[in-house]
């Protein structure tokens, strides 16, 4: 039996009693914070899906819009709505939008930030404010993401010889992403269904089912999609998406404002008639050469009768003259101001000087154009300021080097300005002969309508898909005839001033280092030659001219950009093959062709022209190199096959007639216009042309990516509208995607944009702000 000390089991009780109520405080105190940090987790969590409510609702729509570099909506917050009891859900603020381009690049990223709010009152009574901030970075699905990509599955180029679509044979394999926002179509004698998407990454339209290809009597079906990787899984690489807004205005807009380099190609507009320029652009180690030509397109006028001079508004100049080459009215040389700009006086004189702004001695020429008793006009460049006057005579003013035209006082000088003011001092003039002889220019070979035009010739435009030129006599003007010159066999002759009156400006190197974006204004380019660099070139859609022939007739020039020789880069094998990423890295070299026409391969000597040239391959024909990122904004990538001759022409459907060359009457029905057998080399069209039956050029080996709104045609077959019985006009197809466009896009090439315009964006990163790796 156990005994206790008599006064100890009560101190003992107590003890106990007191360690029982400090277990129980504590464990009260730690379950009060458990619910603390509970509640507080909760609003945490709710905070950041709130965040994410603002990027949702607000930041990646405002993004894909964003027009200036930063913007910030509901600074002071938006509330998200409440609970089945009616209480705060809370609120999300600050969404913060911005762009800033990419590291290394010329694209632009797009952030946004957004940060949800949540208020609770504590079991003590303290309000709590939880905040949290969550970002993502977004970045725009380039068109250099596409291997092949169309607006419309339709042909392209003249004529449409009655096929209301194209489709995919046996020769066609395509690798890469291959979308269309029309209507695919296989050929009936399609055999091998599998080959044609097999290295394809994936094939996209926007049709809601497969009703967006049209397998035809082919005997493919769905199957032709399905792809078994490595581990024997199996997955379909077709799908829909939706449309993409062709051509992406807003986009290219933005590669001609960030241009390097703008080449002019619209600055001999103006006066009676209209001149054009062409813009060859040359790649070569560490920059590019850049020419320009001008040229008129036939039918071409006979030449304008006008002598250029700077006007000289001293007054009280009298008969004397400050410099040659200026010209001078009356003896005050002051137009007195009686309509606001005031008027020239009804007779007087006009006095120049023997020689024009060139040098020429104009005086006899000027003098039998006085005798004949012609009109006469005296205007400025954009002739906003023009006086017209009849002159009766011309008086040389002794040993001074200049004359005196007097003035018919029954006519008077009619003087209309623009701007209510005379001419200005030192200004640019031109004396221009209104009654010379008009016509055709009888110098200029195949000076006709229908060599040049297949539109009517009432008034209407060249479309796209009309014929379209680029080997115009600067190329093979008069002083080279005889010589079986061109661009590539007598350089020095072509592009030397002395010796080529068609030289606008001198051939020049122009060096470049980094990113360089090339934009030629108001007209076509031809381009050529090794890259090494990053490059873009862009045109406009399309120039408006006045036609030679007749000055009130407007037409239309297409920015097309002419392939007229291998463009390959300088790290690519010697058959054009890039270097891949997955090849220590890839290539640094890129190049973007952005033609607001079309992307043509031109009919040279050096890509095969009449089924012969320089560095063939033993079969005759020389095969084509090109590395870039193809666009055709309102044409196709097509080859120049219209110059050929042909027979049984088509209009319409299954509608037959006959127009050799070309057709003289109904221009528009014309498919083509004789002069390739003429071209490259030069033969006269005095001479017979030399050509082939067959025109079959070689092969296109491409590395890169091919955007286009229509489908051109790359090769017309035998027993079509040209050469009928004789032989296939233009190339076989060696297409590969190069995957170096994924993370290395040519300079500000186009983004890809929604139907409304919007940029199409993709998810680079997501992640709370202010939140390390681990979350803490």
């Amino acid at each position: 039996m156990m005994f206790f000390q008599k006064g100890t089991i009560a101190p003992l009780a107590m003890l106990f009693t007191i360690l029982s109520m400090l277990m129980t405080v504590a464990y009260l105190q730690n379950t009060t914070s458990i619910s603390a940090m509970e509640r507080y987790r909760y609003a945490e969590a709710k905070a950041i899906y709130l965040a994410e409510a603002g990027l949702n609702e607000v930041g990646v729509v405002v993004l894909s819009r964003l027009s200036t570099k930063d913007t910030l909506i509901y600074p002071d917050g938006h509330e998200f709505g409440t609970d089945e009891k009616g209480n705060s859900l809370g609120k999300y603020k600050d969404v913060h939008c911005t762009s800033q381009l990419q590291a290394n690049s010329t694209r632009k990223e797009y952030i946004a930030t957004s940060t949800g709010v949540v208020e609770y009152r504590s079991s003590t009574g303290n309000d709590i404010v939880v905040e949290r901030t969550v970002q993502t970075t977004m970045v725009p699905t380039g068109f250099e993401e596409f291997m092949y990509f169309t607006d419309k599955e339709e042909p392209f180029g003249p004529p449409n010889t009655g096929n209301a679509y194209v489709n995919f044979g046996n020769s066609d394999h395509l690798q890469g992403w291959v979308h269309t926002n029309g209507e695919f179509a296989l050929s009936d004698y399609l055999t091998d269904c599998d080959a044609l998407f097999t290295d394809s990454g994936k094939v996209t339209w926007t049709y809601e089912d497969d009703s967006g290809i049209n397998y035809g009597s082919s005997g493919c079906n769905e199957s032709m999609f399905e792809y078994v990787d490595n581990e024997g899984e199996s997955y379909s690489i077709q799908d829909t998406i939706p449309n993409i807004n062709f051509p992406p205005s807003n986009s290219t807009a933005l590669a001609k404002a960030n241009a390097n380099r703008v080449f002019a190609a619209d600055d001999k507009l103006g006066g009676t008639k209209d001149t054009l320029i062409m813009t060859e652009i040359e790649f070569a180690s560490g920059g590019y050469y850049a020419t320009q030509w001008w040229y008129l397109i036939p039918p071409v006028g006979t030449e304008v009768a006008e002598y250029d001079f700077y006007y000289d508004s001293t007054e009280d100049a009298g008969l004397n003259l400050v410099d040659e080459s200026y010209c001078h009215f009356g003896n005050d040389n002051i137009f007195v101001p009686d309509s606001g700009y005031g008027d020239p006086p009804a007779n007087g004189f006009l006095v120049l000087s023997n020689f024009d702004t060139s040098g020429t001695n104009v005086f006899d020429v000027i003098n039998q154009v006085v005798e004949s008793g012609h009109q006469l006009l005296l205007q400025n460049e954009d002739a906003s300021k023009v006086a017209s006057f009849r002159a009766t005579n011309v008086l040389p003013l002794g040993s001074s080097g200049k004359f005196m035209i007097t003035i018919d006082s029954d006519v008077g000088i009619d003087y209309v300005s623009e701007t209510n003011q005379g001419f200005s001092p030192g200004e640019y003039v031109k004396l221009i002969d209104v009654s010379a002889p008009t016509g055709l220019d009888t110098d200029v070979e195949w000076n006709a309508f229908h060599y040049y035009h297949n539109h009517y010739d009432d008034g209407s435009y060249c479309e796209p898909q009309m014929f379209q030129h680029f080997d115009f006599e600067y190329w093979v003007w008069p002083g080279m005839q005889g010589m079986n010159c061109d661009i590539f066999t007598c350089p020095d002759e072509i592009y030397n001033r002395d010796k080529s009156p068609y030289v606008h400006m001198d051939r020049t190197f122009f060096p470049v280092s980094g990113p360089h974006v090339i934009y030629v204004q108001g007209g076509q380019a031809l381009v050529r030659g090794v890259v090494n660099g990053q490059y873009t070139i862009v045109t406009d859609d399309f120039l408006e001219y006045r036609r030679h022939d007749s000055p009130t007739t407007i037409d239309r020039v297409w920015g097309n950009i002419w392939i007229i020789d291998d463009i390959i880069y300088d790290d690519s094998a010697p058959n054009g093959q890039v270097v891949m990423p997955w090849q220590g890295g890839g290539t640094n070299n890129v190049l973007g062709l952005i033609a607001g026409g079309s992307v043509i391969v031109a009919n040279t000597t050096r890509n095969g022209a009449k089924h012969s040239g320089e560095n063939c391959s033993q079969n005759n024909s020389c095969d084509l190199i090109i590395n870039a990122a193809i666009m055709a904004q309102h044409g196709g990538f097509i080859v120049h096959y219209w110059q050929n001759s042909h027979n049984n022409c088509y209009s319409g459907v299954n509608s037959a007639f006959d127009c050799f060359e070309s057709d003289t009457t109904d221009y528009w029905q014309s498919v083509g216009d004789g002069r390739g057998k003429h071209r490259n080399p030069y033969r006269s069209q005095s001479q017979n042309g030399i050509g082939s039956g067959d025109d079959t050029r070689g092969t296109i080996h491409l590395w890169g990516s091919i955007v286009q709104w229509k489908r051109g045609y790359l090769k017309r077959n035998a027993q079509g509208p040209y050469m009928t019985n004789s032989g296939n006009i233009g190339y076989y197809k060696d297409y590969y995607y190069d995957y170096n466009l994924l993370d290395k896009p040519p300079p500000y090439y186009p983004e890809q944009e929604s139907a409304t315009g919007e940029v199409m964006l993709e998810m680079a990163s997501y992640g709370e702000v202010g939140k390390n790796e681990d979350g803490d």
